[in-house]
């Protein structure tokens, strides 16, 4: 199963929202998480396809992970100069 994040176009009250993540639960997608106008479904790509029709005032797109391992030359060059300044 994929993460999909949605986002309302226009900020929604509380009752909307929760409104949404009823009828994303009742049509079998799993809500991660919910916000101000945004939620994280988790889910097949059809389902997430039926969510978008129930649910016309809301975009989504792939929930992207970037992670970024820190360069280790860096960090000890880094340190290095911290300790040269302390001096």
């Amino acid at each position: 199963m994929d993460r999909y994040v949605f986002y309302a176009r226009e900020s929604l009250d509380a009752q909307t929202i929760r409104a949404a993540r009823a009828t994303a639960s009742a049509l079998g997608v799993t809500v991660v998480q919910s916000g101000v106008g945004t939620m994280l479904l988790e889910a097949d790509p059809d389902l997430v396809r039926k969510v978008a029709r129930a649910l016309p005032q809301w975009r989504y797109s792939v929930e992207r992970h970037a992670t970024r391992i820190p360069e280790r030359r860096a960090a000890e060059r880094v340190r290095r100069a911290a300790s040269a300044a302390a001096r």
